[in-house]
């Protein structure tokens, strides 16, 4: 293993369905519990919804994007790291009901059981030196695990060059999209993590999972009173690892959890509201698992992001779990 190996995100892809829908429309069709006027006021417009496409099809349309755009040799890829937030999406579940008896997944056989969204995507995207991993069981923190694991993996195996890390997530039809404050979209991200990528160098990655708070229905309330002291905490501690201060960094990334929610975990890390970038959060809304990418990906083609600069991603995810990463464009 060289010394000097590190990793960095070279490309990023999305996926987001055509159909699009604003706050208003969604609570005619019952698809929010709260008042349209309380999630505008929290940031939110509108919010991408799948028809007939699964969580499988967004991201092999994410991850063949990925590869289209940026011409990149399939066999240069020795990994899959295929991460899903939701449990569903660890299945091959189309996501356009329940059966009879209330199961979100409708798996009828056992071999069912042995069906895997990573292998699928393996052969669709025709990967054949991949391996594959499925990451999840940390809800929107999963895309961090990948590339926390696709960081780690390069920088141990000599010959391990490309990772692909790929995310995608549908909401079971008919249920509201409106959850903890936020309002949710479906859609995928996929990126690509290269050995000594000149751009997007992963300089530190952190989590922080509170495995007591597992049960995020029946305990809201304590999930967001540990929120932003966590939050707070979990930034500060990923800074220091990495031997920078929040005025270091030039543009944080964030997940697109509520425009209210980022101004005071802004104030908390003391980091100005011109240096979050939070252009997706009416847009889009919150896409579980994929914001970070998205807004990663939108922030650079914006030109808001320049060669050198320091990069703060965070993320929570329901189970709950906390991710930071700090990257060098």
């Amino acid at each position: 293993m060289s010394s000097t190996s590190y990793a960095g995100i070279q490309s990023i892809a999305e996926c987001l369905p055509a159909q699009v829908s604003s706050v208003g429309e969604l609570h005619d069709r019952g698809l929010v519990r709260g008042s349209p006027a309380t999630l505008r006021s929290f940031g939110f417009s509108t919010v991408h919804l799948a028809d007939h496409e699964t969580n499988i099809d967004m991201a092999v349309a994410a991850a063949d994007r990925l590869l289209r755009e940026n011409d990149i040799d399939r066999d240069e890829i020795g990994m899959i790291l295929y991460a899903a937030a939701l449990n569903s999406s660890s299945t091959l579940w189309d996501g356009n009901g329940g059966s009879p008896n209330g199961s979100v997944l409708q798996l009828e056989t056992v071999p069912d059981l042995f069906k895997y969204p990573a292998s699928l995507i393996q052969t669709e995207l025709e990967l054949t030196n991949a391996a594959v991993v499925g990451i999840n069981q940390i809800g929107c923190a999963s895309i961090f695990a990948a590339l926390r694991m696709a960081r780690a993996l390069i920088v141990a195996e000599d010959d391990l060059r490309a990772v692909l890390c790929v995310s995608a997530d549908k909401f079971p039809a008919g249920r509201p999209r409106d959850l903890a404050y936020n309002l949710v979209s479906d859609g995928a991200c996929a990126a690509l993590v290269r050995r000594n990528s000149d751009r997007n160098r992963i300089v530190e990655c952190t989590q922080i999972t509170k495995g007591s708070l597992w049960d995020s229905e029946e305990i809201e309330n304590e999930i967001i009173a540990a929120y932003f002291p966590t939050a707070t905490a979990l930034v500060e501690r990923t800074l220091a690892k990495a031997g920078l201060k929040i005025d270091d960094i030039a543009l944080v990334i964030p997940h697109n959890v509520s425009l209210r929610s980022w101004e005071i975990l802004g104030r908390l890390i003391g980091c100005p509201s011109d240096r979050i970038y939070t252009e997706n959060i009416s847009r889009v809304g919150h896409t579980i698992a994929s914001d970070n990418l998205l807004n990663l990906r939108q922030a650079t083609e914006s030109g808001r992001i320049k060669k050198g600069y320091h990069l703060l991603l965070f993320t929570f995810g329901y189970g709950s779990s906390w991710a930071c990463m700090i990257l060098q464009h």
